[in-house]
């Protein structure tokens, strides 16, 4: 092999490694977020932002 053929295998290499580790963070957050549901008990309908007497004119 010459030093060309040496250069193509390392990007190469680099690429799947960088392809493995997006694959598993990628992996490991979806996993992370399904077994975390949403709160139930949070209702976002029910949030209202708060009237200040000072925003009165």
């Amino acid at each position: 092999m010459d030093s060309g053929d040496d250069k193509l295998i390392a990007i190469i290499g680099l690429l799947a490694a960088c392809l493995i580790g997006v694959t598993f963070l990628f992996t490991m957050v979806w996993l992370t977020d399904v077994r975390h549901p949403a709160d139930p008990s949070l209702d976002v309908r029910s949030c209202y932002p708060k009237n200040h007497p000072s925003q009165h004119a």
